[in-house]
């Protein structure tokens, strides 16, 4: 066989191997498109990537940036919160950093997963530590037109809309 030949049958061969790698991978891709738990868990992973690499988190300051996280009922809690804190010059509810309950940190070993809340609903779990001290935060997601949402988020020592609640 001349080294031509040679070439031209290792090149098929990749061609082809390439080809079935990509055939085997769609289905598990389509799986994953497919899949509520993937979907929530890489919608998690948007937030806390932004803490990677002493990472400034989510500006949430911004109403559009509460639309992409937060439920429109919950982004609306925030939102008319804020501004009336601002008008009477008092500290909103939430005067943390919602995601890792603090007002900020040294944020790291960030592990995410995600549970069956009933009802359609995911649980988001979020554990991590902040300036070395370990950290647990669950965060209630629904699927909304928009994508996932979070709904609610629970601390050790209470809620999100429990701050809205009195």
């Amino acid at each position: 066989m001349s080294s031509a030949t040679v070439a031209l049958l290792h090149r098929r061969g990749f061609i082809l191997a390439a080809g079935a790698l990509l055939a085997a991978g769609l289905p598990s891709a389509a799986r994953a498109e497919d899949d509520p738990s993937a979907a929530a868990l890489a919608f998690l992973e948007t937030i806390y990537s932004t803490y990677r690499n002493n990472g400034a988190g989510i500006d949430r300051s911004d109403d559009a940036v509460l639309q992409n996280f937060f439920t429109p009922e919950l982004a609306g809690m925030i939102s008319d919160d804020d501004a009336r804190a601002a008008a009477d010059g008092e500290v909103p509810n939430l005067d943390a950093d919602p995601f890792i309950d603090a007002q900020d940190g040294d944020i790291g070993d960030i592990a995410l997963t995600v549970s069956d809340a009933g009802g359609g609903r995911l649980m988001g779990h979020a554990r991590f530590s902040n300036s070395g001290e370990p950290k647990a935060i669950d965060l209630l997601l629904v699927e909304t037109p928009a994508g996932w949402r979070i709904d609610d988020i629970h601390w050790p020592e209470g809620t999100l809309r429990g701050l809205y609640s009195h």
